[in-house]
């Protein structure tokens, strides 16, 4: 049997990884040769769909990873790779943002380009209460808790 008879499945294997992997690369660094401005737009609609961003900090995080993409300074298969992490391992996340976000981190550090990921911060998705250090006592809360402590009077 031939080469190819033998390993007709792995090499099949291997280009579909390719293709889904989303190699946009081609011969370009960053990856960026191959978009235009229009579809620099469309990017980032399809990133913010995929990533299910909520708040305007999250768009505008994705907004300025987009701006660094089209700058050059980060690679779109970058970009892509976190994406796909998440789609594939977090697949029935509602927040996927929150994955991406901390794989990008992780991705660029490891390629020495964490300087470029624009800076977000998580502390919104605490409420005044957490962020401030203060419990946050409803008025139902507190006279529950009050009941509790009270001691009973028909039972000793």
């Amino acid at each position: 049997m031939s080469f190819l008879a033998n390993h007709s499945r792995a090499i099949l294997a291997t280009l579909l990884w390719l293709f889904l992997a989303g190699d946009y690369s081609l011969g370009d660094e960053y990856g960026t040769a191959t978009f235009s401005p229009e579809q620099f737009v469309e990017y980032e609609q399809q990133l913010n769909a995929i990533l299910k961003t909520r708040r305007d900090e999250e768009k505008e995080f994705v907004s300025r990873v987009v701006r660094q993409v089209r700058l050059g300074k980060i690679p779109s298969k970058l970009v892509s790779t976190s994406y796909g992490w998440v789609r594939n391992k977090r697949p029935n996340t509602n927040y996927p943002f929150i994955y991406f976000e901390k794989v990008l981190r992780l991705q660029a550090k490891a390629v020495k380009l964490e300087a470029e990921i624009p800076p977000f911060d998580l502390s919104i998705y605490r409420s005044a209460g957490q962020a401030t250090g203060r419990k946050s006592n409803s008025v139902g809360q507190r006279a529950s808790a009050d009941r509790q402590l009270k001691p009973s009077r028909g039972r000793r």
